[in-house]
C-alpha cells in the first residue's frame, strides 16, 4: 500500500482524488490539504511515497516546496494535477524534481495508470498541445 497526502484548495477535487485512489485498492490517504503550506507541512510528517498536489494554491508555492521535499527525501514521489499547462509552469515543475504534471481533465483512468506509473519510476508530463509523454530518464527533456 503507496501512502498519499492529497493537496488542492478544493474540497471536492480532494473528496474526488481520495475515492479515486481508494477504489483501486493500492494506495492509502494518510492527510490532505488545502494550500501548499499544509501540503509541505503534511509531507515533511507523514513522508508519504506521493504527493498529489494542485500547482496553484494558497501559502507556500508547490513548485518551491516541490524543491525542498525532493532534497530532503528524493524517493518521494510528487505529482502535479492542475488546470494549467503553460509551458513555464511545467519546465519549472521538471526541474523542482517533479516527477508527474498532469491536467485536472484527464481521464480517472489516465490519471490511476499515471500514478501507478510514477511510482515504478517512470516520470510522465502533459500538455494539452502535445499530450502526455513518459519520461524514462530525467535528462532527456532537459
Amino acid at each position: 500500500m503507496h501512502k498519499v497526502i492529497i493537496a488542492d484548495d478544493s474540497s471536492i477535487v480532494r473528496a474526488g482524488l481520495r475515492m479515486l485512489l481508494g477504489s483501486c485498492g493500492a494506495y492509502t490517504v494518510m492527510g490532505e490539504a488545502a494550500n501548499g503550506s499544509e501540503a509541505i507541512e503534511h509531507a515533511l510528517s507523514f513522508v508519504p511515497d506521493l504527493l498529489l498536489t494542485d500547482l496553484k494554491m494558497p501559502g507556500i508555492p508547490i513548485i518551491d516546496g516541490a524543491k525542498a521535499l525532493k532534497s530532503i527525501y528524493p524517493q518521494m514521489k510528487i505529482i502535479i494535477l492542475t488546470a494549467f499547462d503553460e509551458s513555464e509552469d511545467i519546465y519549472r515543475a521538471f526541474q523542482a524534481g517533479v516527477d508527474g504534471y498532469l491536467m485536472k481533465d484527464t481521464s480517472p483512468e489516465v490519471i490511476l495508470s499515471t500514478i501507478d506509473e510514477v511510482m515504478k519510476g517512470i516520470s510522465y508530463f502533459q500538455c494539452k498541445e502535445f499530450g502526455t509523454y513518459p519520461v524514462s530518464k530525467r535528462s532527456s527533456l532537459i
